[in-house]
């Protein structure tokens, strides 16, 4: 058997062989496609230690094999075909340990993997056999076959090896540039391709990718400014840009509105990305154009809104004259039950344009609060009173607490806090299915503001409703409340209200006991 040797430390080399290993680093080091890179590698290696060919095994990590990538000569294909079980070969030998091999007699090795040779109808006589091994990790194995003039010496294998440190980390190095190239191309093909806007901007609000979509929307002379700021700089932007940009929130939702030359309305939401330590690093926009939606919503806020206050005069003469004539003594009893049911249906009619109002004033962009000083026993009255007919009906009995009279007086709409409060009780009677229903209306005073609260002695409402019954159109499922006629307008339209004073409400309740919710107004 030849010699085989394993090898040690790199042993000092000539200045010459020096230069030429640093020329081949420079040559390895200045080129980053993954598959030129194998073919300067496997070339220079031949140079390095003056040898017929050379062949480079990459390691395959979820089998463990070695696999020919490259070969020098016309029997790349063939070779490719090869893989080596770990430990297989002398390749798979060094693979295994990690340890140079020089072998002047390969034939005689024991380890040798004849199937190679006779695969491509080469013959091996000698080989140095080296691991490409960064930051711990196997590569593959470089092999430097059949020396051109004698045998392979321990300077070869010294070559071999400082070459094999190198071509490692730039085959590393190249890998991660492709995954990061390959990982670039997917994100841009599904950026592109989305057809909602999008625009990637750094920590620094500095543009990064536009998408077709949005240079389409906004044109190509605003996507090519450089920053988000300048890009969006006709539009009024709902929170500010500089605002986004800056802020620590990871999901920030925007609206953003140009008035000049064409109104554009846009909707969207900023995304903050994080690298793997946290850090931010950019934002992605996303948005799209609502123009259409907002113009078409308008349209019918304001004709729900008209056809209602229009509706509402004549209904109002109705419904107040209907009782008057009931308590004319000369009314016959045919002429009594029609007067019953067209205040009756008067009534319901009445109930709905209202809640059309109530439509519309929750649909509203900005809210118009109409504020002077008023009482919220003034309000509580007017809520009654247009209810009573309603308790009657019901058969529902309201109690109203000592101590609201002596609230003060706050800052108020008093039309919309009693159109709030109305919805409230109408409420508290309404999905209350018992046999006696009672509403309890008392003061309240906390931290610098005033207000009422309003307890039923209904079913009470689960837990996991009580974040969405403030919902438009939103409802409690018939079976648990004995849901009657309803849009579910109510609550979302008492919140709109509260909120639009600076106010509060609150919810308390247990199943079976009942539900208070708590109405609170600033003081100042």
């Amino acid at each position: 058997m030849s010699p085989s040797r394993q090898r040690g430390p790199v042993m000092n080399l000539t200045s010459e062989k020096l230069k030429l290993i640093l020329e081949t680093n420079r040559v390895i080091s200045s080129t980053l496609n993954i598959s030129e890179l194998l073919r300067q590698v496997m070339k220079l290696a031949n140079e390095v230690v003056d040898a017929e060919t050379s062949s480079l095994l990459l390691y395959d990590e979820k089998t463990g094999e070695l696999y020919f990538d490259l070969a020098l000569g016309d029997k790349e294909n063939e070779l490719k075909e090869i893989r080596l079980r770990p430990g297989e070969g002398i390749a798979g030998w060094v693979a295994q340990h990690r340890i140079i091999q020089v072998i002047n007699d390969v034939p005689s090795d024991p380890r040798w993997a004849r199937q190679t040779d006779s695969k491509i109808s080469f013959r091996t006589r000698s080989m140095i056999a080296a691991p490409l091994v960064y930051k711990g990790a196997l590569l593959g194995v470089i092999e430097a076959i059949n020396k051109k003039n004698g045998v392979f010496s321990e300077e070869d294998a010294a070559l071999l090896e400082a070459f094999a440190a190198q071509a490692a980390v730039s085959i590393a190095n190249a890998r991660i540039v492709e995954s990061l190239q390959e990982a670039k191309e997917k994100v841009e093909a599904v950026f592109s391709q989305m057809s909602d806007s999008a625009l990637f901007v750094d920590e620094k609000g500095e543009k990064i990718l536009v998408n077709d979509s949005a240079a389409k929307l906004l044109g190509d002379e605003n996507t090519s400014m450089r920053t988000v700021q300048e890009i969006f700089r006709d539009f009024e932007a709902k929170p500010p840009i500089a605002e986004i940009i800056s802020t620590g929130d990871k999901f920030t939702p925007f609206n953003l509105l140009r008035k000049a030359s064409k109104t554009l309305y846009l909707s969207g939401a900023a995304n903050r990305i994080h690298n793997s330590a946290g850090g931010a690093i950019g934002s992605i926009f996303i948005f799209r154009d609502v123009t259409g939606d907002i113009k078409e919503s308008r349209v019918k806020r304001n004709f729900i809104s008209l056809i209602s206050h229009k509706l509402k005069t004549p209904l109002t003469t109705i419904t107040g004259y209907g009782p008057l004539l009931l308590n004319d003594p000369t009314l016959g009893e045919f002429h009594r039950k029609a007067v019953q049911s067209i205040t009756k249906q008067g009534n319901y009619l009445l109930s709905l344009v209202e809640k059309l109002l109530h439509f519309s004033i929750i649909d509203e962009d900005k809210l118009e609060i109409d504020r002077s000083q008023g009482s919220f026993t003034n309000v509580i009255g007017s809520a009654l009173g247009s209810l009573s007919g309603y308790f009657d009906e019901r058969g529902a009995v309201v109690c109203l607490k000592d101590g609201v009279r002596d609230l003060p007086a706050v800052s108020m709409d008093s039309r919309k806090i009693e159109a709030a409060v109305k919805n409230i009780i109408e409420n508290a009677v309404k999905f209350n299915n018992g046999r006696d229903k009672t509403v309890e209306i008392g003061p309240l005073r906390s931290g610098g503001f005033s207000g009422i609260y309003i307890k039923d002695n209904g079913p009470g409402i689960p837990p996991e409703e009580r974040e969405k019954i403030f919902q438009k159109f939103y409802q409690i499922e018939e079976y648990f409340t004995g849901q009657v006629e309803g849009a579910g307008l109510g609550l979302a339209l008492v919140k709109r209200i509260i909120d639009a004073h600076g106010g509060k409400i609150t919810l308390e309740s247990a199943l079976g006991s009942g539900s208070t919710f708590n109405l609170l107004l600033p003081e100042n």
